[in-house]
């Protein structure tokens, strides 16, 4: 077999940084008094870390206090960010090193940090000048992860570190396996070199950084016999077994399924800033909604999210000529499909199936980065849903997109679904146009009840002089609780009208014959309006006399003391303690009213 060169381009250094590449040559190292110096103050900032995650392992219902006790943690880092600017550790298996020096160390279980890490492939962290204490605490949760519960079971430290978006921490993995025990030791080898020589650069006295490192042959003289390498394999020796090929594919599978996607996105996001001829273009703009669509899958809104961040970042990087151009046009086709209604559709499917919506502020974001010809697909999946979180969700993204669009709405409210047409009043009062209440009040001649009722209520509530016509022809309804309604929302208006207005209701012949739950209801109206003329009524009401139909009399006197007791009004309150005091002569009324005033002072007294 001949000799091959390695181009281990599966070492990356991944962050959200815009850092040099590193110069040639030897870096300064550092005197053996400065080494040490800084190794004891990397020591201690572990130490305050250890001290910290414990306590909140201890403690861990009480998050208001995470930050508190991550305090001597964070200080002590910052400090040793401002002296050197950075800090760079090795990832060992079972803790961390720094200058060949352990700093850090547990036993191999889900409570040592380090060993998540090297787990999952990292080989070197590094912690940026700059570094705040809310960003440091999102890492800590990251560490404190526990991957054998359902919400992360797919995750590791690497996908997760990604989702994040660290601006002040930094990572370099690497990804490679190998079949066979002798091409276990060699992959191993080519690890470590690789992982000493960007540590040893990062560690230096310079400032030699890494943004994406591609790592060459000429930097690492890195040269093995008889060893071949196909995507990442690396394979010496006998061939693999049957049990051996399945088990890798296995891991493949899983790779691709459940880990993989974060990773190709930041591969994608490197290659589109490199020189790109059309066809190149095209297959990335391809691969790109391939992501998406595969994002929706796993119902990962956070990172579709990111990957619209990273477009408008990448205005801000030095490209190619013409590459900008090409990266707004991804960008335009890709925000285009998000809008596109089978994968509305989709959206809709998670917010309606799931148990718990998992980050709804992550869903809202996708779903407002849509353009104005996604209100119809929105419009159509909302019809199909459900549960009221899920469909509140899409109709707080139609009233930020539908600003300039309020006809779509409105024309919904002939619709004879109920759901619909309170989707719809709620778009519009978070739309709150000049002309709102007028809108809603096309919903007072909708046939179904409960409808008319709430755009009633939202009418009446509203207080304005507008409104009032709309409440007294609602006093003349064909339906008892829209009368009764009306009734109530009169005293929102002018009390002098209010009072005037159900008075003439209250003294007209034909009261007599309403149902007494609307007799009942009309005194309370009227006696929230708190009004001389209201007590004055229910003075002589109470202490009239007549021979003739006492029945009726001690009913109607029934009324007006169970109206006054449901009203909360305090002038109604001293009313009933004043008659109950002069003496009530009907045993019914009297004991009515010792109920009503009660129930009363209760109301208003809270005792």
């Amino acid at each position: 077999m001949t000799q091959q060169k390695i181009d281990p381009k599966n070492v990356y250094v991944s962050g959200t940084s815009s850092l040099a590449p590193s110069p040639k040559g030897k870096a300064e190292k550092l005197n053996e008094e400065e080494s040490e110096k800084r190794i004891s103050q990397v020591k201690d900032f572990f130490d305050q870390l250890s001290r910290g995650i414990k306590t909140i392992q201890l403690y861990r219902h009480n998050t208001a206090q995470y930050g508190e006790y991550l305090d001597r943690a964070y200080r002590a880092l910052k400090e040793i960010l401002k002296r050197y600017d950075n800090l760079s550790v090795k990832v060992d298996q079972l803790g961390f090193k720094y200058f060949d020096e352990t700093v850090y160390q547990e036993d191999a279980t889900e409570q040592n940090i380090a060993h998540k890490f090297y787990r999952d492939g990292v080989r070197i962290l590094i912690f940026r000048e700059g570094l705040r204490a809310p960003e440091f605490l999102d890492f800590i949760l990251i560490c404190l992860t526990n991957f054998s519960v359902a919400e992360f079971i797919y995750d590791d430290m690497v996908s997760l570190m990604w989702k994040q978006e660290f601006s002040h921490v930094e990572y370099v993995v690497v990804e490679t396996f190998a079949v066979g025990t002798e091409s276990q030791e060699d992959a191993k080898v080519e690890v470590d070199k690789i992982v000493n020589y960007l540590y040893a650069r990062l560690t230096s006295n310079t400032d030699d950084t890494f943004s994406f490192a591609r790592i060459s042959l000429e930097d690492l003289e890195i040269e093995l016999d008889d060893v071949e390498q196909a995507k990442g394999v690396v394979i010496k020796g006998n061939p693999a077994t049957p049990e051996e090929k399945s088990q890798v594919l296995q891991q493949l599978d899983e790779e691709d399924e459940n880990r993989a996607l974060p990773k190709l996105v930041v591969i994608l996001f490197k290659v589109v800033e490199e020189e790109l001829d059309q066809d190149l273009g095209q297959a990335i703009e391809e691969v790109f909604i391939q992501l998406l669509d595969s994002f929706l899958i796993h119902e990962d809104f956070r990172s579709i999210n990111q990957m619209l961040r990273k477009f408008k970042g990448m205005a801000r990087k030095n490209l190619p000529a013409g590459n900008l151009a090409r990266i707004q046009q991804i960008e335009t086709k890709f925000t285009t499909k998000m809008g596109e209604a089978e994968r509305i559709g989709r959206v809709g499917e998670i917010l309606d199936s799931s148990a718990e919506i998992k980050e709804p502020q992550e869903v809202y974001r996708y779903l407002t980065r849509l353009d104005e010809p996604a209100i119809l697909p929105l419009l159509q999946t909302l019809e199909t849903m459900e549960r009221q979180e899920a469909r509140r969700l899409i109709c707080d993204t139609l009233a930020a997109l539908g600003k300039d669009h309020l006809d779509v709405f409105v024309r919904r409210l002939e619709s004879t679904k109920a759901n619909v047409i309170r989707d719809m009043l709620y778009i519009i009062d978070r739309l709150n146009p000049a002309e709102k209440l007028q809108i809603i009040a096309k919903v007072l001649e909708h046939p179904n009840l409960a409808l008319r009722l709430e755009a009633l209520n939202t009418i009446g509530s509203a207080g304005e002089e507008s409104c009032y016509p709309y409440v007294i022809k609602a006093l003349k309804d064909s339906d008892t609780q829209m009368r009764i309604m009306a009734a109530r929302l009169l005293s929102n208006f002018d009390i002098r009208k209010a009072t005037k207005t159900l008075l003439i209701l209250v003294d007209d012949q034909g009261f007599s014959r309403k149902p007494a739950q609307e007799q009942t209801a009309m005194f309370s109206a009227l006696a929230m309006t708190d009004s001389p003329d209201a007590m004055d009524f229910f003075r002589e009401h109470l202490r009239s006399t007549s021979l003739l139909s006492k029945k009726k009399l001690v009913e109607h006197k029934r009324n007006i003391v169970n109206g006054l007791a449901i009203s909360g009004s305090i002038a109604a309150f001293k009313l009933l303690k004043a008659e109950l005091e002069a003496g009530i002569k009907e045993e019914d009324v009297l004991a009515a009213a010792e109920r009503a005033c009660e129930k009363l002072r209760h109301k208003l007294l809270g005792n």
